[in-house]
């Protein structure tokens, strides 16, 4: 009846001088058996002959360790060799330390070739009790010593000797209350030889935090105690976990460095989350990631932190927010994953030619840093691009040497002469920030901007007859302004105006001659046609136009709606109106000039005075009509003409009285 396979249980304490036999003890019955083998004739039509007890010891071939081979039976076969009873293979070192036990039901034992082979099961155990293993047929040599299993291979390892990829590294603890953790290996063979043991067709490794597969597992041994120092994965790689699958050609794993080498085209996925790479390499106990070669990621379409900056329009278009629900597509040459701990924050890099794509948002730089908030789980708490950043979306665009993403405060800032074309208008200036949640664009130092001249603009500032006012109509040629600092605030939900204001120095210029200066400009417009709704320039206000009917207000503050058709140019004491008509200047001075396109009359109120070449003309209020050159003062009003004009008056007089006395 075949006996049960158990375990061998090492002893702490298990020397060479304790297993192995002095020499006259084990030469008896290997003399005996050379005898027998001798002198076959003499055994023939007889019983096998029975030595009793066996045990021999072997000298590996490198005499770094003996193999002591012992058994409760040995008999000898017509072939020679010798079948021995539970049989139980002991190796050791030169200074005694037990690194390998192994027991089988039963075995044959070659002593010319010093082999072993049974098709019976068996059971292997290293000296430290890391590794166990169990099997169906097998064949060894003690002088390597090597040893090949065939079939059902099932192996255990306690993963608190070890640090092996499923499992967070542990230290081997002595206290009788610490938990075992067993990785359990599963094959169809096993081969093992000094420094190496190799686990063969469809190689299944499980433990409680997931599973690895692949074609064969190799592991690199101590040359001591066997430990095991290194794995290798070779063939249809597949590691899973609870949060990750990566499948690839080959994975090694350096358990000394806690690493893991994957190539072979590794991928990997992670919920929504996937991956690729030329090569994959995982720290486990710094919990890092570096991934080398056609970096290709792929994150879900809700992804706040690198896909952050690919919503900076978001108000602009609603339906391009989040990629119409298109995943996030990352590129790069190098990719570097550090996890953030309780008191250490972490961060996800992306390194050399670096492109974002997400429906129509594209972003390119040569690096991009997440930084990931400690004792967080992850939380991205900014985003980073550098060098050459290239913002896309349609056909707006920013570029600057540098772009970060404040996830806590919703900002993206673009530093390093950032400029940009956003719908109609494009600029530069020394800094940038945008606020996707809010459709706020600001733009500081040295701006410099071309906007779109709007509708309706075209005569507000260039009073004209009816006659010229074909002339005065905009030329469509943009606006240009250079201020300190500009901001542009989107109307929210697309409903409402946008706003833009311009600060510090303004100066605005258009084609026609148009100059607008003032301290501060503050403009509402209509997004729907692009329409000025209404214009605000406050602060040493200078307006002047060039051309024939060229004029220059000067006052503290000039107000425009498009609501009542109306200018207002206001100033303490007074405001300035100069213009030129036939060559010669006029000039209008009063606390507030006003300006109504649809009738085209021009009215000065407040102490109004009016100069012309023919004299000055005083009241409480002049209005001036272009279509008729005609003025009319109202109130207590006064005209003070000058000589030429009397003369010439006068003059007219008595020609028109000539002609009257003439037959």
């Amino acid at each position: 009846m075949e006996r049960s396979k158990t375990f061998a249980s090492p002893r702490a304490d298990f020397t060479l001088a304790a297993v192995v036999l002095t020499k006259a003890q084990w030469m008896i019955p290997v003399f005996a058996a050379c005898l027998l083998a001798a002198k076959p004739s003499q055994a023939l039509g007889q019983a096998a002959a029975s030595t009793g007890r066996f045990r021999i010891a072997e000298k590996s071939a490198d005499s770094l360790r003996i193999s002591i081979l012992t058994g409760s039976e040995a008999v000898f076969q017509a072939d020679g060799t010798l079948a021995l009873s539970d049989p139980r293979l002991v190796t050791v070192t030169a200074d005694g330390k037990t690194n390998l036990v192994f027991t089988a039901s039963e075995c044959l034992y070659d002593q010319d070739k010093k082999t072993i082979r049974s098709p019976g099961e068996l059971s292997l155990s290293t000296g430290d009790g890391q590794m166990q293993l169990k099997g169906v047929g097998f064949s060894g040599n003690l002088a390597g010593p090597t040893l090949s299993v065939f079939g059902s291979v099932e192996a255990k390892l306690d993963k608190n000797f070890s640090r092996l990829p499923l499992g967070q590294a542990q230290k081997k603890t002595d206290t009788p209350s610490a938990e075992t953790e067993l990785l359990r290996i599963t094959s169809r063979q096993f081969e093992l030889e000094p420094g190496r043991a190799v686990f063969r067709g469809s190689v299944s490794v499980i433990d409680a935090e997931g599973t690895l597969g692949s074609d064969s597992i190799a592991a690199g041994l101590g040359e001591d105690d066997w430990g095991v120092q290194t794995i290798r994965a070779i063939g249809s790689v597949v590691l899973q976990s609870e949060q990750i699958k990566t499948t690839s050609e080959q994975a090694d794993y350096d358990l000394a460095a806690g690493l893991i080498v994957l190539k072979g085209n590794p991928s990997w996925t992670m919920g929504e989350r996937s991956g690729r790479a030329n090569l994959l390499m995982v720290h486990r106990e710094t919990q890092s990631v570096n991934a080398e070669g056609d970096v290709y990621m792929k994150l879900p379409a809700d992804s706040e932190g690198e896909g952050g900056f690919l919503d900076f329009n978001a108000l602009r278009d609603e339906t391009a927010s989040g990629g119409d629900g298109r995943p996030l597509e990352i590129r790069s040459n190098i990719f570097l994953f550090q996890s953030a701990t309780p008191g250490k924050t972490g961060f996800a890099r992306y390194i050399g030619a670096v492109r974002l794509a997400r429906g129509e948002g594209r972003l390119r730089c040569s690096f991009l840093n997440v930084h990931l908030a400690k004792g967080t789980g992850g939380v991205v708490e900014s985003v980073n691009a550098a060098v050459g950043v290239k913002l896309e979306q349609g056909e707006d665009q920013l570029t600057a040497q540098t772009a970060t993403y404040d996830m806590v405060q919703k900002r993206i800032q673009f530093q390093g002469e950032p400029k940009w074309k956003l719908g109609t208008q494009s600029g530069q200036a020394r800094s940038v920030e945008l606020s996707p949640v809010d459709g706020v664009f600001r733009a500081s130092g040295g701006v410099k901007m071309q906007l779109p001249r709007p509708k309706g603009d075209g005569r507000f500032l260039l009073p004209a007859d009816s006659g010229e006012a074909a002339k005065t109509e905009p030329s469509g040629e943009p606006l240009l302004v250079v201020c300190d600092s500009f901001e542009y605030r989107q109307a929210v939900g697309g409903t409402g105006l946008d706003s833009a204001i311009f600060t510090g120095n303004v100066v605005l210029t258009g084609d026609e001659g148009l100059r607008v200066q003032a301290r501060r400009v503050a403009t509402e417009i209509d997004p729907s046609e692009a329409g000025l709704v209404s214009l605000d320039a406050a602060g040493d206000v200078d307006v002047s136009t060039t051309g024939e009917n060229a004029m220059r207000y000067v006052g503290d503050r000039l107000v425009y709606t498009r609501l009542d058709q109306t200018m207002r140019l206001t100033g303490r004491p007074s405001v300035e109106i100069r213009t030129w008509r036939e060559g010669s200047e006029v000039v209008a001075l009063g606390q507030a000039a006003i300006y109504n396109l649809g009738t085209g009359l021009l009215r000065l109120t407040g102490d109004p005075v009016l100069k012309t070449p023919e004299g000055v003309l005083r009241g409480r209020e002049v209005v001036y009509n272009p279509q008729t050159k005609r003025l009319k003062a109202t109130g207590r009003w006064k005209m003070t003409l000058n000589p030429k004009t009397i003369a010439k008056m006068r003059g007219r007089k008595k020609q028109d009285e000539m002609k009257k006395g003439m037959p």
